[in-house]
């Protein structure tokens, strides 16, 4: 009886403990400690919520382990961070791949049951997944076809496979420096880097854009995030609190998504009226053509290294769909 009385006394005062990179204050921070409050209210308080931000656990990889570990039982992911768990989600943010945001959830609808799967399968589960916003090519220098990388040092967010194999499909092109995300506004500041690729509301509130003039009015890819936690952490759980947990993330993170899609067009805004200059192209432009061509070279890079063959085929097939529909 006092075994049982101890093991109900540590279940009752349990706590969650997430990990992420957006630090307080900001719209995915305020989101998440509403959820915070949200949960421990259905809960009264037997299971509580802590969240770690500003990458006070570390980078996302580092959070990944961790949670692994048992240091951490879950957290916010950005689609590099998620692709560290499986890299299937870094099938939906290949450059060049998505025109809309109703393309990304008409997708998303027929594959999640297989990205939720696979995520279950290296003991996590994905609470939510949603669109950040489309990122785009900044720079001191004009560019509106390939040959204007010629001269441009092009950061590359080091460890990040995708941005990376991106980078090497431009080499010849541009001059590509790896820097941790942590270093960007140093580099810029020194000169080391003179162009970027970044989400505008990221891109302004890191203050990078106090360093460029320039816009590609381009989107380069659609950048993911999500919401992981163990399967251990979740089954501790009663199956009320798992299922209201899971609703719960659902909701609130389907706001961040949305606040997050709204603060970037606010960002744009902003850029208008700082001056920074739109560099505008046309879709059906050779040098558009050129530039997918580039792009289709990182596709076919990770078929079968963070996807497989099929499930690419199923996603190209997909949007191919939908878009003879829109037509």
């Amino acid at each position: 009886m006092i075994i049982q009385t101890i093991a109900t006394t540590i279940v009752l005062s349990f706590t969650l403990k997430f990990g992420a990179l957006s630090p307080e204050g900001s719209s995915y921070m305020n989101i998440a400690n509403q959820l915070k409050n949200d949960f421990e209210k259905y809960t009264e308080g037997k299971v509580k919520i802590a969240w770690y931000a500003g990458g006070v656990m570390g980078d996302e990889p580092e959070m990944v382990r961790k949670i692994r570990m048992g240091q951490l039982h879950g957290g916010g992911f950005t689609g590099y961070g998620l692709g560290a768990i499986d890299g299937i989600v870094r099938m939906m943010e290949l450059p060049g791949l998505f025109k809309s945001y109703d393309e990304f959830y008409h997708a998303l609808k027929i594959l999640e049951p297989e990205i939720k799967q696979k995520f279950n399968e290296k003991g996590f589960e994905l609470l939510a997944y949603f669109p950040i916003g489309f990122v785009y090519i900044f720079s001191q220098k004009e560019i509106n076809k390939l040959d204007d990388f010629n001269g441009v040092k092009l950061w590359v967010w080091a460890g990040d496979p995708v941005a990376g194999e991106l980078a090497q499909s431009l080499r010849g092109y541009a001059q590509l420096v790896n820097l941790s995300i942590a270093d960007v506004l140093t580099g810029l500041q020194t000169g080391m880097i003179n162009s970027f690729y970044n989400l505008p509301y990221g891109a302004m509130a890191l203050q990078w854009t106090n360093h460029t003039k320039y816009m590609l009015d381009y989107p380069v890819t659609l950048a993911t995030g999500g919401v992981v936690i163990s399967t251990k952490a979740l089954e501790k759980l009663t199956e009320d609190q798992r299922k209201y947990l899971k609703e719960l993330i659902q909701k609130r993170f389907q706001e961040a998504s949305r606040a997050l899609v709204q603060e970037n067009e606010k960002a744009i805004e902003e850029f208008k009226k700082k001056g920074i200059k739109f560099t505008r192209v046309d879709e059906n432009s050779p040098e558009i053509k050129k530039l997918l061509e580039v792009f289709k070279k990182v596709h076919e890079k990770f078929k079968g290294e963070l996807y497989s063959s099929q499930a690419y085929d199923k996603l190209m097939k997909i949007i191919e769909d939908y878009r003879k529909t829109k037509k």
